[in-house]
């Protein structure tokens, strides 16, 4: 959420709630359950991570891509 990273620190069945990334920041966010960003509690501690965004979003898209094709049934 605007370039900060955040992991999940608690999920229920309509909402779940994240924090920050970054240790000792108060920032979190609640989105619903399909990530829908519904409130952002506190204030970050720190300038945004984009670097750091990028390269999880792309380490997300390498393991999708990973999965998907590793269980395709193609013969040889």
């Amino acid at each position: 959420a605007d370039e900060y990273t955040f992991k999940l620190n608690k999920a229920t069945t309509t909402t779940k709630y994240w924090i920050c990334t970054i240790k000792d920041c108060a920032a979190k966010v609640h989105t619903d359950s399909n990530n829908g960003l519904m409130k952002s509690v506190g204030n970050h501690s720190h300038i945004p991570g984009k670097e750091k965004l990028e390269v999880h979003e792309a380490r997300e898209k390498m393991t999708y891509l990973k999965r998907t094709f590793l269980t395709l049934n193609i013969p040889a």
